[in-house]
């Protein structure tokens, strides 16, 4: 059998000061390590940052880029050459032909657009001529 021994107090502190000090070293490394994890993570979230931001400029130049090309295209000669290269003659409205309307979707009252409509059906109607039956 064995024998009961017993430990001085003495020693019973030692031991219980040095796991203290033991305790303390480890959290030490645990929080260093911790620290480290997080120091990498943060530059790796830099550097994606960092990437997107560029590919975000790239294509901010880019659309600047093609709404200036398609500015360019909507210049009045630029859009009268479209429209003769393709067959349609077409011109910029004058003043005379703008109808404005009312909320109900009549002609608005007093226009000379509306009064030069009318008068050009009027003329168009005297002068109209019907096809007869040939004489015999």
């Amino acid at each position: 059998m064995r024998k009961n021994r017993k430990m001085s107090k003495r020693m019973s502190v030692i031991a219980v000061q040095s796991m203290h000090i033991g305790a303390v070293m480890f959290s030490l490394f645990i929080m260093v390590i911790l620290n480290l994890l997080a120091a990498s993570n943060c530059s790796h979230l830099m550097k994606s940052i960092g990437e997107k931001e560029k590919a975000l400029s790239r294509l901010e130049d880019a659309r600047r880029r093609e709404e200036s090309r398609w500015e360019e295209m909507k210049t009045p000669r630029r859009l009268e050459a479209a429209l003769r290269d393709n067959g349609m003659s077409m011109h910029y409205h004058k003043s005379s032909q703008v109808v404005r309307m009312t909320a109900a979707g009549e002609p608005a009252v007093g226009q000379i657009s509306v009064a030069r409509a009318a008068m050009r059906s009027r003329a168009g109607a005297t002068a109209s001529v019907g096809r007869t039956a040939p004489r015999r």
